[in-house]
């Protein structure tokens, strides 16, 4: 069901909209294997597209709703949108030349740089007007155990920052105790829509960033703790699904040979090569599933799990997802669990 009303839908023809704004229509805030198919479905009901894909790019760049092209619409089209899955051969079948999952190859990293706006601190921000009382200000970043408290007035302007560092200093060098005497002018300004890699030698440098919206206006500010904490939130997933990968991978290739990948994939000769779609239709057969050795694990529970791990994984490769919800980390952590057991061995080394 629509997670907008037909007449909203509908409606969006002609339209121009940021593709975050998109996605805020439908209640999403990033794009994943839910939200993407979700939109793409509503607009096709009514014969609906973006231009470009909203599937690739930045949050912030812009999109018209369009009307579909005719000879976009093919009969696979179709029987892939009844269906609501993808088209897939039938184990044993001829596999066209061009067949391949709508997937990144294993151990591929998003296309998408990540950006600034990516961070949820860059959304948000507290502070203080320039008229307001120093021990307001002190008393706020107490509260909040901020460093640093960007000092903006009722029209959205920016005069400057308040640091425990400028208070120290308004102190020590006998200024009078005040708001505007604590104001620094030391500090960094990026754009949000800016790519975070080239910004962190400023936060590192400074200890702190402000980030400017599209409007420019101040929408938060990133601090050397915010970037600790949002490594661990994007980074475990990486580390974990390269920890799956590698044990699926060696745990198949022990057993599956040559002729069993091919049965799969008729240009590709080893496990190795092989991506996560094809992991699962190598298992999805239960003579070959047999090879493995594992009798105390039901295949269709296993295959299972691993189909939903393949969406979670094309989530972070294909789309540009600031982090996962804790229902998919979790998964990943099971799961990799599971495989360690019949794994024990991977990264160990033997001497000579």
């Amino acid at each position: 069901m629509s997670m907008l009303d037909d007449a909203t839908v509908k409606g969006l023809e002609g339209a121009a909209l940021s593709i975050r704004s998109l996605l805020d229509l439908w209640g999403f805030r990033v794009r994943d294997h839910a939200s993407v198919p979700q939109i793409q479905l509503d607009l096709k009901g009514f014969g609906l597209t973006t231009v470009p894909d909203f599937a690739s790019g930045s949050l912030d760049d812009e999109v018209a709703i369009v009307p579909v092209p005719h000879e976009q619409e093919t009969p696979a089209d179709t029987v892939a949108a009844d269906s609501g899955t993808e088209p897939r051969p039938a184990d044993g079948a001829e596999i066209p030349e061009d067949f391949e999952d709508l997937e990144e190859p294993v151990g591929m990293f998003p296309q998408a740089a990540m950006r600034v706006h990516d961070l949820p601190c860059a959304h948000g921000v507290t502070s203080i007007a320039p008229d307001d009382p120093l021990p307001l200000a002190m008393g706020r970043m107490a509260e909040h155990g901020y460093s640093q408290l960007p000092v903006i007035d009722a029209s959205g302007t920016l005069h400057g920052v308040v640091t425990w560092a400028s208070i120290t200093h308004m102190h020590a060098t006998g200024r009078k105790p005040c708001l505007t005497s604590a104001i620094s002018g030391e500090y960094e300004i990026v754009n949000a829509s800016a790519h975070l890699l080239p910004v962190l030698p400023l936060i590192r440098a400074h200890e702190f960033v402000l980030v400017r919206a599209a409007d420019g206006r101040v929408s938060g500010i990133v601090t050397s703790a915010d970037l600790a904490g949002e490594f661990g939130t994007v980074a475990r997933p990486f580390f974990t699904l390269g920890e799956i990968e590698r044990r699926l991978r060696r745990c198949l290739g022990r057993v599956y040979s040559e002729a069993d990948v091919q049965k799969v994939h008729k240009k590709k000769s080893s496990v190795d090569e092989m991506m996560f779609g094809e992991y699962i239709r190598l298992l999805d057969n239960e003579e070959r599933w047999n090879k493995l050795g594992w009798p105390g694990v039901d295949r269709v529970h296993f295959i299972g799990l691993l189909s939903r791990v393949k969406d979670v994984r094309n989530t972070v490769m294909h789309f540009n997802t600031p982090s996962l919800r804790s229902e998919q980390l979790d998964l990943l952590d099971r799961f990799v669990g599971m495989l360690r057991l019949y794994d024990p061995d991977y990264g160990m080394t033997t001497s000579a």
